[in-house]
């Protein structure tokens, strides 16, 4: 005789985990100059989708971000280098240092996209454990979805939001091919 698996939703008292958080705008908005997590998480998933009422959302977003007079720049800072050579290690010590200090970090690791679900692979968030969890620590996988130069077609947007968000330095460490990732050096100042 089989027995049936429950499901995950069986298991949870209340369905609790099943929290729905709005995706209007002005919510969204508020939530990122209010500095919450799960505001600036779901604004980056609707940035990264490529659904046509949800590139129009994100738009009007992104646009209500650059528009906000009181949203301060974040120091840029772009890391490549070909797998192996440490990028996300040296991340992990150089922003521990700067967390440690009081400074808010947000780490935007493009990983390479799975080829079965098209999205990130997150090996990067799994070699920065400390910076995963800290509160001044903010680190995003995203995937690069074949996009050529290293990075997301949504890193830049992104990088806005976290800005809105209050993060004062933004880390984008690159997918890790090589020469090939230079377009990384238009969205970072270093």
């Amino acid at each position: 005789m089989l027995r049936t698996i429950p499901r995950l939703t069986d298991l949870c008292i209340n369905n609790s985990y099943k929290r729905s958080y709005s995706t209007n705008i002005n919510d969204l908005y508020e939530g990122l100059v209010n500095k919450n997590r799960i505001s600036l998480s779901k604004s980056i998933t609707l940035v990264e989708s490529t659904r046509p009422e949800d590139r129009k959302k994100s738009r009007e977003l992104i646009s209500k971000c650059l528009s906000n007079k009181h949203a301060k720049k974040s120091r840029r800072l772009g890391f490549t280098g070909t797998p192996g050579v440490g990028k996300s290690t040296f991340i992990e010590a150089f922003g521990k240092t700067l967390v440690d200090r009081g400074h808010k970090l947000a780490v935007l690791a493009v990983d390479p996209s799975s080829s079965r679900s098209g999205g990130s692979i997150l090996g990067d968030k799994t070699r920065m454990p400390y910076l995963s969890v800290h509160e001044n620590a903010f680190v995003r996988p995203s995937p690069n979805r074949g996009s050529m130069g290293g990075v997301s077609k949504n890193t830049l947007e992104t990088i806005v939001l976290c800005e809105a968000a209050g993060y004062d330095t933004c880390f984008v460490e690159t997918v890790g091919v090589g020469q090939s990732e230079f377009i990384v050096s238009e969205m970072v100042d270093m």
